[in-house]
């Protein structure tokens, strides 16, 4: 198949086509962000990286038979309310390369497509499976991981199901070796303190004693969601491979950067399973 992935990031797309066992012949990208471009060249030698999306129009490309990409979801977010920036959906200075996936979508008539993207107000969402012409799908990724992380699916791949339950714990996956976690030691300071509190009993609610850690994000000291575990009389950060194995990556995939570029560039990928997942179905 040749493949169009706008947004492309770290190429978790092309990780799930090969976990999906679907035969690769062309994988054009879109991406302007060094550190995923840097992380995803590491990984895949073979992607053919075409430039920023607003040039679309100038691609000259054969025949695509998959449209892949997630658009960007800050304007969506409820992190966008949380931090005092309005939803402006649609209308965001990023959230609006929606338009550019739908551009692409007619200029290249892909037989297949995929859009994510994270759940939203209704009103944003019926734009979206309006001008797509299907329903979205709502999939968690703590189907095929340890992560929480709700995400929308619109794809016309037909008889797209809900993943199987593997029902994974983040406690079986959690690292254990001291030398390693050191490396994600919290430094102490008067607010991670008071936060942290005695984690060890449960009074920070964090992904210590839990099955499932929360979407993951660069703020795992602010954000009572995918953040501290005990660690060596105080708290660690999650590892970078808790953070790869969490977006059900191979783990390494992001040891080409530092561990701060890698929180981000995880972030914002896809969960590889949810993806391999649907695009089993075209088999």
């Amino acid at each position: 198949m040749n493949i169009l992935s706008l947004f492309d990031g770290i190429s978790c797309g092309r990780v799930a086509l090969d976990r999906a066992g679907i035969p690769v012949n062309k994988y054009y990208a879109s991406e302007i962000d060094k550190t995923a471009i840097k992380i995803s060249q590491s990984n895949h030698s073979d992607i053919d990286l075409i430039g920023y999306v607003h040039n679309l129009q100038s691609w000259s490309l054969p025949q695509i038979d998959l449209l892949i990409g997630g658009s960007p979801c800050q304007n969506f977010s409820r992190g966008a309310t949380l931090s005092n920036k309005k939803r402006t959906g649609l209308k965001g200075d990023r959230s609006n390369l929606f338009w550019k996936f739908l551009e692409a979508k007619h200029k290249f008539n892909p037989t297949y497509f995929l859009l994510e993207n994270v759940v939203m107000p209704k009103e944003h969402e019926d734009i979206i499976t309006m001008s797509l012409g299907v329903e979205p799908i709502k999939i968690n990724s703590n189907l095929v991981s340890f992560q929480n992380r709700e995400r929308l699916y619109w794809t016309n791949i037909p008889n797209v199901s809900q993943p199987q339950n593997k029902n994974l714990s983040f406690q079986c996956y959690k690292d254990s070796d001291f030398d390693y976690c050191a490396q994600f030691k919290v430094n102490q300071t008067p607010s991670r303190i008071k936060m942290w509190g005695n984690g060890i009993d449960g009074s920070c609610l964090n992904v210590t004693h839990r099955e499932k850690i929360n979407c993951l994000t660069l703020k795992q000291d602010r954000r009572k969601n995918s953040g501290l575990i005990d660690f060596d009389g105080f708290c660690r950060f999650l590892t970078r491979r808790e953070l790869e194995l969490a977006q059900t990556l191979p783990v390494g995939y992001t040891d080409c950067v530092s561990y701060n570029q890698a929180c981000k560039a995880l972030g914002n990928g896809w969960t590889v399973d949810v993806i391999a997942h649907i695009l089993g179905h075209l088999k």
